[in-house]
């Protein structure tokens, strides 16, 4: 059986984070990335924080995943995606 890695928050990223989950601007992507990262900091298994959410367990393990190695970087930002890549500006 794995074990989900623990989550240890600062106190500059518990802050950040709860902004996060409850600001009215963020990107609800953004809002579900931090709410799985502040249960998971409190110690909750991924089974129990997806059925909370409403979401899949996977979804929670990979977000899990990510914070530990990217921090709050990596809640803020995607992943790279396959595909063409944006046109650059000529300028003149």
């Amino acid at each position: 059986m794995r074990v989900a890695p623990a989550i240890e928050l600062t106190e500059e990223e518990r802050t950040t984070l709860t902004k996060y989950s409850r600001g009215r601007n963020t990107p609800a992507k953004i809002v579900l990335r931090a709410k799985v990262i502040l249960r998971a900091a409190e110690g909750l298994q991924n089974k129990v924080i997806a059925a909370e959410l409403q979401t899949d367990p996977q979804f929670v393990c990979r977000w899990r995943t990510r914070f530990v190695k990217g921090r709050l970087k990596a809640i803020e930002k995607d992943a790279p995606r396959s595909g063409r890549k944006p046109c650059q500006k000529v300028v003149k």
